[in-house]
């Protein structure tokens, strides 16, 4: 796909799609003060090039610590983060990735759990915006502190007991976003169990963007077709679930922008789950 051919994201057919930006609304207010690009590579790739004036990241993932991933970081860890960011209660974050909105949809959910909403996504990440001939840097840029007061909103999170209940209920569908060898239980990725939520539908989150150089979220119509067929609809309570609650994130946005109303982000996913022997599994059988 030629970025000619990338229809801007206000044309995809989201419900809605208003935590995009374009790579020209950023331009225009890239000297903003109260707008700040994060740029939510690792920070080896940050090193490397990035949008002047964005500010990298330790963690993408905002977990507890760099060993320990399986929960969402405190809210004071995590106002502290954001504080170091140079990001405030009042603050426009735009966050940029070169990984199909992986990362920046991570933090996306990450600030929507703790209350924070002026957020964006910029459409086409990193790779758009430096394909158009955008000028990009290697210069660490930095941000006096911010002050950010955290608020949780449990509505978009959930816990083991609640993934617990939703195995048998009929109004709830909980999507793994994961792998096929994640899924089948051939690869453990070092746990102690591999395999599956019972009952969960398998849709891996890759299917959501398009890939290539330049990957952007898939047009409306095609999320749709591809979510109904594996029982996800609109109807239903969604629950997604990955390794460790960063690709669930990537879906958990996928699902909003399609209109889904009741969807949760099982942050802890397999970490947790897989490592929980209380937790039943699922090995092999229709994966």
């Amino acid at each position: 796909m030629t970025l000619q051919e990338i229809a801007p994201p206000d044309q995809r057919g989201y419900a809605d799609a208003s935590i995009f930006v374009t790579t020209d609304w950023l331009a225009e207010h890239l000297d903003d003060p109260d707008v700040r690009v994060v740029d939510t590579n690792s920070p080896e790739e940050y090193e490397k090039a990035h949008i002047p004036g964005s500010v990298g990241v330790v963690d993408n993932y905002y977990k507890t610590s760099l060993e320990d991933r399986t929960h969402i970081q405190g809210p004071e860890q995590f106002a502290e983060t954001m504080s170091s960011l140079g990001i405030s209660n009042d603050t426009s974050v735009v966050a940029v990735d070169s990984h199909g909105g992986l990362y920046s949809l991570r933090l996306l959910w990450s600030l929507r759990y703790y209350g924070h909403r002026k957020f964006k996504f910029l459409d086409g990440g990193l790779p758009k915006w430096a394909a158009e001939g955008r000028p990009v840097t290697d210069e660490v840029s930095t941000h006096a502190p911010g002050s950010f007061t955290p608020h949780a909103d449990q509505s978009v999170i959930a816990l083991k007991e609640d993934v617990l209940a939703a195995i048998d209920d009929a109004n709830t569908v909980i999507l793994d976003v994961r792998s096929d060898g994640e899924r089948d239980g051939s690869n453990k990725r070092g746990g102690k169990r591999g395999g599956y939520i019972p009952n969960s539908v398998h849709l891996e989150w890759v299917n959501f963007h398009t890939g290539g150089d330049v990957p952007t979220i898939k047009p409306a119509d095609e999320l749709r077709t591809m979510l109904a067929g594996v029982g996800v609809t609109p109807d239903k309570n969604v629950v997604t679930y990955c390794q460790g609650g960063i690709r669930a994130a990537h879906g958990y946005w996928v699902l909003r922008l399609l209109g889904f109303e009741s969807v949760r982000n099982f942050d802890a996913s397999w970490r947790l789950w897989g490592e929980d022997l209380s937790c039943p599994i699922t090995v092999g059988e229709n994966a």
